[in-house]
């Protein structure tokens, strides 16, 4: 039974009992302070009593907040959770004239009903004294993991900087737009993110971003606004981004990194010829070899994704909540994601070699860059451009094979074997579109997950054929 309800009086009725935080005691006068909850039935009284305990430290907090300085941010969310705790979403006054004359009515009422004084922080906070913030663009972005807490909660620390950063890049670039000022967020009109959309057109025809990018930061700037009115709690707000993007100077199709050529996989197997790679990265690329996962997804598996032991060795690829300081926390790209891949092979091998993962890259942002760097040096990546892409003013952009590219060199293995569409995105997480009322990884779909590998895993030839560094050249126009 909980301590702060007790049976008073003939008639059993219960009443409720507060103890006053010590901030309050001062204004309140009283150390400990008692309600009758009028009901004699104990989940009644003790549903009585958590209304009431919110109620009061609500208003508390109210009255506090107006002996004490504090900032318009702070006394909005006291004004908002003392309405709220009304049975009212915090409304300011503007917005309550420019709506329902019924809401202001209720408002009034319960006022009246309650006792409440014309000059209490109750009727501040029903009838909307207290202004909203002007929260600026710059503070947006600090606060959106805060308006976004469902989104990142299995993030690791460098999964959660990358994506603060993204909020933090757009807010700079259109604050660098206007002449570096910080504005209010309310104050964001259309004419601004043309400014904004301007620049961006402009690194996009000179070649220096992707039309996707830029659109993208766009995209990100009219969802920190939309989050900034929801945490309003504002009824169809305005949309300054509505309509304005960025156009592509050169219509392409959508291109995927280039595989890793068939003769330099024959290489990767043949552990000689990793000598000045140290062993870690060789490791990590020679387990996306065989299974065909992210390099992230590898680099950042926890110990207990690694199991060794099973008649199927395996990892496992999920979200992970980490321990309680946030260690080997993740977070997956889809839920599609989520799945056991067998080890065959090399990947076996560099496995066993570290059974408790790699310690070194984890949450590594740089691995991909380091890894394609490191192989390109030894050998163990084409040094030659596989192709180029056109820019604007002519120019030509060459696209080199990283080491990303082993992913889709292992999709092309399975595709050469027979492996159906759907079958191949499955085995590497893609997103294929199939409804499930479950996600299933039983013995048996192991298995048949292990047959595949089977197929295409990769073994070490006594003589291997030099690859070739042949430069692709730039197809013609009309090609």
């Amino acid at each position: 039974m909980v301590v702060g309800l007790f049976k008073r009086g003939k008639k059993g009725l219960y009443t409720a009992r507060l103890q006053v935080p010590t901030q309050f005691q001062k204004i309140v006068g009283k150390t400990e302070i008692w309600q009758a909850t009028g009901r004699s039935d104990y989940e009644e009284a003790l549903e009585f009593r958590i209304t009431w305990k919110r109620r009061k430290l609500a208003e508390w907090n109210a009255v506090l907040a107006g002996s004490e300085p504090i900032s318009v941010k702070s006394r909005y969310a006291i004004a908002a959770e003392l309405a709220n705790s009304r049975g009212h979403i915090y409304r300011t006054s503007e917005e309550l004239a420019s709506g329902d004359l019924n809401d202001i009515l209720s408002r009034v009422e319960q006022l009246q009903a309650s006792g409440d004084a014309p000059d209490s922080v109750e009727t501040e906070a029903l009838l909307g004294g207290v202004p909203a913030p002007r929260r600026t663009l710059l503070e947006l972005a600090e606060e959106m993991d805060k308006l976004n807490r469902y989104e990142v909660g299995n993030k690791n620390k460098q999964q959660l900087h990358d994506w603060k950063q993204k909020w933090r890049r757009v807010s700079n670039r259109l604050v660098a737009a206007l002449g570096g000022k910080d504005i209010p967020v309310d104050d964001i009109q259309p004419d601004q993110i043309r400014k904004l959309r301007n620049e961006l057109q402009l690194l996009v025809d000179n070649g220096q971003m992707d039309v996707g990018s830029a659109n993208k930061d766009l995209q990100y700037l009219q969802r920190m606004i939309r989050n900034h009115h929801e945490d309003m709690e504002r009824q169809d707000p305005p949309n300054p981004t509505a309509g304005i993007r960025c156009k592509a100077v050169i219509r392409r199709k959508k291109s995927r990194k280039p595989p890793v050529p068939a003769p330099y996989l024959q290489k990767w197997v043949v552990l000689s010829n990793w000598q000045r790679v140290n062993d870690e990265l060789r490791d990590i690329m020679l387990v996306c070899l065989e299974t065909g996962c992210r390099e992230s997804e590898i680099f950042n598996l926890p110990p207990e994704a690694i199991v060794l032991d099973h008649e199927i060795p395996h990892i496992i690829i999920q979200e992970e909540e980490g321990d309680e300081e946030g260690e080997y926390a993740r977070q997956i790209k889809t839920v599609s994601s989520e799945r056991r891949v067998p080890l065959v092979g090399a990947a076996l091998g560099a496995m066993q070699r570290h059974p408790e993962g790699f310690a070194r890259y984890r949450n590594n942002r740089n691995f991909s860059n380091a890894a394609s760097k490191s192989m390109r040096s030894v050998g163990l990546l084409p040094k030659e451009p596989a192709s180029y892409q056109r820019m604007p003013g002519g120019k030509r952009k060459p696209i080199h094979v990283t080491a990303g590219g082993v992913r889709h060199s292992f999709e092309d293995r399975l595709e050469a074997v027979g492996v159906a569409m759907d079958t191949r995105g499955e085995l590497m997480g893609h997103d294929v579109g199939r409804v499930r009322g479950r996600q299933h990884y039983g013995d048996k779909t192991l298995e048949q997950r292990l047959e595949l590998h089977l197929q295409i895993m990769i073994q070490p030839t006594l003589a291997l054929p030099e690859p070739s560094d042949v430069p692709a050249r730039l197809p013609s126009p009309e090609a």
